[in-house]
């Protein structure tokens, strides 16, 4: 991942989070994966990555993220957290409902805001049901 400016304001880290999703749309898996970064440690893969959105809800092979998305019985969550001091996992949080097959869904992307020297990052903590 390509840092991003340590000023990058919440409509700007969004825009980045949309730009992910619309890796995703395109099931480009491996652009999305390289895209952010990634804890060693949370085992995330690109085919990690398509299993788990191949498995939610229906489990049809053929649906997929869409960046847009008509509400449900859910609304679309895009939230940014930052926190007042740095904590182990970073400055902030962003949780973020990924749409399929142009529905929202509860199926939500969470990411870590990282500061280092160089800028801001975010690493890919999980993707799961909320």
């Amino acid at each position: 991942m390509k840092p991003l400016p340590k000023g990058t304001t919440d409509v700007g880290l969004l825009a980045i989070v949309d730009q992910w999703a619309g890796l995703l749309e395109a099931e480009d898996y491996a652009a999305a994966f390289a895209f952010t970064s990634h804890d060693s440690a949370m085992g995330w893969t690109p085919q990690l990555m398509r299993a788990v959105i191949k498995g939610y809800g229906d489990a049809l092979e053929s649906q997929r993220v869409t960046v847009e998305g008509k509400p449900t019985d859910v609304h679309q969550r895009k939230a940014v957290t930052r926190w007042e001091s740095s904590r182990r996992a970073g400055i902030g949080e962003i949780w973020y409902d990924l749409n399929i097959d142009g529905l929202a869904s509860d199926l939500t992307a969470t990411f870590w805001i990282l500061e280092k020297s160089d800028g801001l990052y975010l690493e890919l903590n999980d993707i799961h049901v909320m």
